[in-house]
């Protein structure tokens, strides 16, 4: 299977870098292809122009970056979203990732916002939070059901790993296992 990873965090020492690292080796391990889309070190501009804000409801783009992301989503079986939350949503490269790639008449038909992105089977969603309890957040309604499902992304899911900063060394160890869990998952797809 050809896996897509999208991560937005800027710090490479971060436990979301940790959780990738874990993803891409598990899935190497288990025979998947795997490509990874680093946000930050890609520089990503996730600001929407106004030139591009012109274009937009022709389903163009101006950003070549724009096209080569959905050139790696189209090769994509499942993708794989890392990052942070914060202030309970998704940061901003992230938020601008979904507002400039999945453009009408790519990601959804315009005329009666209809899926285009159904050659993708699966999502998941792994987020990290400083709260040491669910808060409200926008990461399961709007990501994994009002934007991913409703572009076509079958059955998305979202894996949260509260009170991060707090957490013990054991404790980060079973959420990595659980990230393994998410990667085995996909033998079943």
């Amino acid at each position: 299977m050809r896996l897509l990873a999208v991560i937005d965090h800027p710090w490479t020492g971060s436990f979301n870098h940790a959780v990738l690292a874990t993803l891409a080796g598990e899935a190497r391990a288990r025979g998947h292809d795997i490509d990874t889309i680093d946000l930050h070190a890609d520089r990503f501009d996730p600001v929407m122009s106004a030139e591009e804000l012109a274009v937009y409801s022709k389903g163009r783009f101006l950003d070549p970056m724009v096209g080569a992301y959905q050139e790696r989503i189209m090769k994509a079986d499942y993708l794989f979203l890392v990052f942070p939350v914060w202030w309970e949503t998704m940061p901003a490269l992230l938020k601008g990732f979904f507002d400039k790639v999945f453009l009408p008449d790519w990601a959804f038909a315009e005329a009666d916002f209809s899926p285009k992105l159904t050659g993708l089977r699966g999502a998941t969603a792994i987020t990290t939070m400083g709260a040491p309890k669910a808060v409200h957040t926008s990461v399961e309604a709007a990501l994994c059901r009002g934007t991913l499902e409703a572009c076509g992304v079958r059955g998305a899911r979202w894996l949260n790993f509260l009170d991060v900063g707090a957490s013990t060394p054991e404790r980060r160890a079973e959420w990595l296992q659980s990230v393994r869990d998410s990667v085995a998952a996909l033998d079943r797809l």
